[in-house]
């Protein structure tokens, strides 16, 4: 199928008519803009005859399907697959950065405090993987004369996935209520007792531990177990290994990106 662009850049009915489509190109026509899709332009005025066409968009967090449909043909489907290590880059450079500021500028005053997020902020992971939905559907009205997108988005209660009988004001009194912070949280909820050896080292400092690493994992407590001093020194020197039944958990990353991107994409 090749898709047909006006001379002044609107959109028109696709056509499988490739002979045609050969023979404008070789006379001067028309002219390719694009190879994948393949589309071209006309280059002299034409009918403006043109179908309702409806955009479908399955909103995901590591995928997008789109599906441009009219009554009774498929005109355009793909797969999208979206981008995943944006945290990992920018927490390399936030490395790079802070150990290039410890060498050149030593003595320099923190400016962290005089820094405001705009309103409206999202973490620059979100904020790709929307913008990547909003460049998807604008390629697509580039080439076809869409008049109608439905977009499918989901909302997760990750409460209620957590505790199916939860109501009511429970919803405010979280597993982490009255604790100072997610470090005394995570030495409760494991006994102030080492998950590695179960104080068979007789070790009384403990340290909270990161199961996946904090660039990829946060610091949540179900990433967060309880080592005691020398366990988490003989695991990073690689002299102790850590049982096979710690596990993080159930996850819930894409379940709040879909709440979040649910009214960013409708917004724009």
């Amino acid at each position: 199928m090749v898709y047909v662009v006006a001379n002044d850049g609107q959109p028109l009915m696709p056509t499988e008519r490739h002979g045609k489509v050969c023979r404008m190109l070789r006379s001067g026509m028309a002219k390719v803009i694009k190879k994948c899709p393949f589309t071209i332009q006309l280059q002299y005025e034409s009918e403006r005859n043109v179908q309702p066409v409806s955009l479908g968009v399955d909103a995901g967090s590591k995928h997008i399907g789109i599906s441009a449909t009219t009554k009774t043909k498929v005109l355009y489907e793909s797969d999208v697959e979206l981008r995943d290590d944006i945290v990992k880059l920018l927490a390399t450079r936030r490395q790079l950065r802070r150990s290039r500021r410890s060498r050149k500028t030593r003595y320099r005053p923190a400016r962290f405090d005089n820094r405001k997020r705009k309103e409206g902020w999202l973490a620059p992971s979100i904020q790709q993987k929307i913008g990547s939905h909003l460049t998807v559907v604008a390629n697509v009205c580039k080439i076809l004369p869409i008049n109608q997108i439905i977009v499918e988005t989901a909302s997760f209660d990750i409460q209620k996935i957590k505790n199916p009988e939860i109501q009511g004001i429970e919803y405010q009194q979280g597993e982490q209520m009255d604790f100072w912070n997610v470090r005394e949280y995570v030495f409760f909820r494991d006994g102030h007792t080492c998950q590695c050896c179960k104080g068979r080292s007789k070790d009384k400092i403990l340290n909270v531990h990161h199961i996946e690493s904090r660039k990829i994992g946060g610091n949540a407590p179900n990433n967060l177990i309880t080592l005691c001093e020398t366990c988490h020194k003989g695991y990073h020197n690689g002299t102790v290994i850590l049982p096979k039944n710690i596990k993080r958990g159930m996850q819930f990353k894409d379940a709040a990106f879909m709440g979040i991107m649910r009214w960013a994409f409708t917004m724009h």
